[in-house]
């Protein structure tokens, strides 16, 4: 299987101009196709911009994405590259989704509901409650969700070799991206590429930084804070012989796994549990000579 040509398009989107960010998108995608990309990913919410108001999603901006989609997808298939980008959806019976599209030349369309909202997000839009990968092994997630390891892990347990996330991820926050990328790399032994907007858009101020990190948690691709086009080449195939050992640069964490020892990770913890464990606390290396697994209170 020859590498996989990923084209990281990152940008800041205008807020409430579809047409201007459509053709931004548009000459990213066709400059990709002649670099010979196979995939071209954009930021979240590219094609309307990270709007925060319930009002700023009226009809007619949607409408405008819709079509904008309509042009995505000839484009995809003209050009024969995929195209990965955030924008607005609706929601059924009512409200927005926050979604990851991923349109393949052929004309499928698989999308994703970001999973995990910041609190200004769930004003606005409805989350999601499923994962998707795609046939060719591209695990979807979108920005904050980058920070909930059990969710990049199942996209993960779920086959895929390459966690994809458009990304908004503002500068107050910017110097925890790089660290969570590399891990959720290493734990996952899988590719990690983050699209980010860039600028200072409205109110917003977006650090770009948009990267790629490999399964051993070397950063490949790195963008600074412009606008930028770069092509990072992943091989699939090595992310699993590394998951499987025939490279043995990683270690097996998928299979080292105990699935029946982490049924905490679903349960709501309680206050009460928190200060239970606080006094509890398990001294680990135990002392020399001393009670092994000691206890603390």
């Amino acid at each position: 299987m020859p590498p996989l040509r990923l084209a990281l398009s990152q940008f800041g989107a205008a807020l409430g101009d579809v047409a201007a960010n459509l053709a931004h998108m548009r000459g990213a995608l066709t400059a990709a196709a002649d670099a010979d990309a196979d995939v071209v990913c954009f930021p979240e919410l590219s094609l309307s911009g990270y709007l925060l108001g319930v009002a700023d999603y009226t009809d007619v901006l949607l409408d405008d994405v819709e079509a904008a989609e309509r042009v995505l997808a000839a484009d995809s298939r003209r050009l024969a590259v995929s195209v990965v980008y955030g924008a607005p959806l609706r929601a059924q019976p009512r409200g927005l989704r926050n979604a990851v599209i991923a349109q393949e030349p052929d004309g499928r369309r698989l999308v994703y509901h970001k999973t995990h909202l910041v609190a200004k997000e769930r004003e606005v839009f409805v989350p999601g409650g499923e994962f998707v990968v795609t046939d060719h092994g591209i695990g979807l997630a979108c920005c904050y969700d980058l920070a909930f390891p059990e969710a990049l892990r199942v996209v993960a347990l779920r086959g895929a070799s390459l966690l994809l996330m458009p990304m908004a991820w503002e500068v107050p926050g910017s110097f925890v991206m790089r660290p969570l990328m590399t891990a959720r790399a290493i734990e996952n032994v899988a590719y990690v590429a983050g699209i980010n907007q860039c600028g200072t858009i409205g109110d917003l101020s977006f650090s770009g930084g948009s990267c790629v990190v490999d399964p051993l948690g070397e950063t490949i691709v790195a963008l600074g804070g412009e606008t930028s086009l770069a092509i990072a080449e992943l091989d699939a195939e090595w992310a699993e012989r590394l998951r499987d050992q025939r490279d043995p640069r990683a270690y097996p964490l998928l299979a080292d796994r105990r699935p029946e020892l982490y049924a905490a990770i679903s349960a709501k913890t309680s206050p009460n549990s928190v200060e239970l464990l606080s006094q509890t606390s398990v001294c680990w290396p135990p002392a020399i000579g001393g009670d092994r697994g000691q206890k603390h209170a």
